[in-house]
């Protein structure tokens, strides 16, 4: 519903006042920035002029002062950035709020916006904010820091705000208005994910603002936007929490170019990127003298071409397995002799029932290492200086190996298995490696990281989280993946709530239904190659049918299927082929023949076609996706996981080759 001129009046007159206020403060900013960065100049002017003559002490406390100063510096600038965008587009939402006490108008922003102790804008946020994406007009309420507070919502409103003018106000009476909704969810995609502050849904706002829980597993279909609520959690966490900064936030991603994929989306949202990592560059840092250790990408081309040629090589052992190993390998790894220090002999009975009881319950450096800090007590040396001179002789003795790949060649000379891992590391042997290791060594404790965020879960075994857990004990962690996108051979979930398992049945399980990413046209089609029915397209129809083509694969038909696309505007079109092998092979074919149109490679770029395997391309999204099969070789019935995660990527348009 649209609201009335005098109602519009009111709008225009609120806005000015908030961009006025905007632009007082920038200009505020500006004169302090200007002086702040003279009296930066001057110091180190100062510094290179008097340096010889100063103490350590003054030399210190000027470059202690000089770095505050660019601190400060660089934060009054982000701040009129964001004084810059409220400008440019204010707020989207408001809700007036009547209590008992008051009724306040709350206009609902991407920043906050507070002049003389009244709130013109609260961040999206904020406690009070919550009433926008929860409820309808009516009674509601919300949870803020002195408790909850309820009242009626008298009215909800949503603006589309463009370039500091009020294009469009719909008063609303539901949670977010289909039209809005409709028309954001018809824009078209980028190079880069973006943020969805101004259409985030209820069931995703209750993963968003999600505090009281430790763990959190989401379970989300295709396109429900599971990392955008992932990245929209954290950029809440780190408004609400006090001594929590992007330091202290990880993130664990597919591959390189998806964390590339998701880079603006913090920054679009005031804060700065988290750390992002994969499970492979985590596991890297510790085996260190080997580097060519297979990417997960790598492992899924080669264990489906080995599937699809009928190949029967598996090389996946349980934990229980495992640990028998390390039971076994530890039952071998004690005294045979006894020691003399200073005078005193240690025999190897008293040592090796410390070693194996009394410390029984540590990993087994720990264990050497308190027994090497017993002896020092012993004959009364020092242990600060003695204790790793005395655990070294102890190894030596012990006769133990060190090195996590050479206590793994063990490991698979015990189940006969003659497989070569010395020049290089495979992927399923990877977690094997590092728990035996850990669990013989001890777990390097992470205590920074304090909220872990793990992104396509169905991929992960249960023993990598298990790792994940040891690592960083303490840490929070929000888990999110998508059963029907399992892609890894070696990981099947009935449910994703088979993880809780491993934090001690303490995860809250929550499930995210809707897509909002496909249209009703791909979703039906993408169903039946799972044969499910319980993925739902808000998008509606778009008017492009699935297109299948089941012919050989050419120059010429590939690219008229692009120029068809960007006709009908769409701006993101990614080919999509089922290897790395096939995707080279036609980006050789394609600049081999010179085409107008610019191509990249296993990367996403403005303005580019992206050509990607399908492995790369999970987790992505694109107007318009050409799914290019060869003839030869389709999908089979083995990969069809496979198959629905690449045809999901598309949002508007899908054309496929051999389907």
């Amino acid at each position: 519903m649209n609201i009335s001129n005098k109602d519009m009046e009111k709008e225009n007159t609120y806005l000015a006042t908030v961009k006025k206020i905007a632009s007082d403060y920038i200009d505020e900013i500006d004169i302090k920035v200007e002086k702040e960065k003279q009296d930066i100049f001057e110091i180190k002017k100062y510094i290179w002029d008097e340096c010889k003559a100063m103490s350590e002490l003054e030399y210190g406390n000027l470059l202690n002062d000089t770095d505050a100063k660019v601190k400060r510096t660089n934060d009054q600038i982000m701040q009129a950035f964001r004084y810059k965008k409220i400008i440019d587009n204010a707020y989207f939402g408001r809700v007036d709020f009547k209590t008992d006490d008051d009724l306040i108008n709350v206009y609902i922003g991407l920043h906050g916006l507070l002049s003389d102790s009244k709130n013109y804008i609260f961040d999206w946020r904020a406690p009070i904010s919550s009433l926008f994406y929860d409820y309808t007009v009516g009674s509601a309420e919300y949870e803020a820091p002195l408790g909850k507070i309820k009242g009626n919502i008298e009215l909800r409103r949503q603006y589309k705000i463009e370039s500091g003018n009020i294009k469009r106000i719909i008063e609303i009476d539901i949670n977010i208005d289909d039209e809005i909704l409709q028309e954001v969810l018809s824009s078209n995609s980028s190079d880069k994910m973006k943020n969805i502050v101004t259409t985030i849904q209820r069931e995703q706002n209750a993963v968003i603002r999600n505090t009281q829980d430790k763990y959190l597993i989401v379970q989300g279909v295709a396109g429900s936007g599971k990392t955008s609520v992932a990245l929209h959690r954290i950029a809440y966490l780190l408004y609400k929490e006090e001594n929590l900064n992007y330091n202290n936030v990880l993130i664990f991603s597919p591959n390189n170019v998806f964390s590339e994929y998701i880079s603006d989306v913090l920054p679009e949202l005031g804060e700065e990127n988290v750390l992002n990592t994969t499970f492979n560059d985590l596991v890297k840092s510790y085996i260190k003298k080997q580097k060519n250790i297979e990417t997960f990408s790598d492992f899924l081309e080669r264990k489906y071409e080995s599937i699809n040629n009928n190949g029967n090589e598996d090389y996946i052992y349980t934990k229980t397995t495992l640990d028998e190993f390390i039971k076994q390998f530890l039952s071998k790894s004690i005294l045979k002799y006894g020691i003399t220090i200073n005078g005193l002999y240690f025999n190897q009975f008293e040592l090796n029932e410390l070693l194996t009881n009394k410390y029984k319950k540590l990993p087994f450096l720990d264990r050497v290492d308190n027994i090497a800090e017993y002896i020092c007590n012993s004959v009364n040396i020092p242990v600060k200086k003695n204790k790793t001179k005395i655990k070294n002789r102890l190894l030596k003795e012990i006769d133990m190996e060190l090195n996590p790949i050479n206590i793994y060649k063990q490991f698979l000379e015990s189940k006969n298995n003659n497989k070569d891992i010395s020049k290089k590391i495979y992927y399923e042997d990877l977690v094997n490696i590092i728990y035996i290791y850990f669990e013989l060594n001890g777990y390097p404790y992470n205590t920074n990281v304090k909220h872990i965020i793990v992104d396509e879960a169905q991929d992960y075994s249960k023993l990598q989280f298990l790792i994940l857990k040891k690592i960083f004990p303490y840490a929070y962690f929000t888990i999110l993946g998508d059963i029907n996108q399992a892609i890894n051979p070696y990981c099947e979930y009935n449910s994703l709530e088979e993880i809780n398992s491993i934090f001690d049945d303490k995860a809250r399980y929550i499930e995210l239904s809707k897509t909002y990413r496909s249209s009703a046209e791909i979703i039906d089609f993408s169903n039946k190659i799972l044969d499910i029915n319980h993925v739902s397209s808000v998008r509606g129809e778009s008017g492009y049918p699935v297109v299948s083509k089941n012919e050989k694969i050419t120059f010429k038909s590939i690219i008229n299927d692009i120029i068809k696309m960007q006709k009908d505007n769409m701006k993101t079109i990614a080919i999509i082929t089922k290897n790395e092998k096939d995707a080279k092979s036609l980006y050789k074919k394609i600049k081999e023949n010179d085409a107008d149109i610019e191509f990249t490679l296993n990367t996403i770029s403005k303005d580019c076609v992206a050509i990607l395997p399908s492995y790369i391309a999970k987790g992505l999204e694109f107007d318009g996706v050409i799914v290019c099969n060869d003839l030869e070789n389709k999908y089979t019935s083995q990969e069809k996981k496979l198959f629905y995660v690449v045809c999901t990527r598309a949002q508007h348009q899908l054309i496929i080759y051999n389907n």
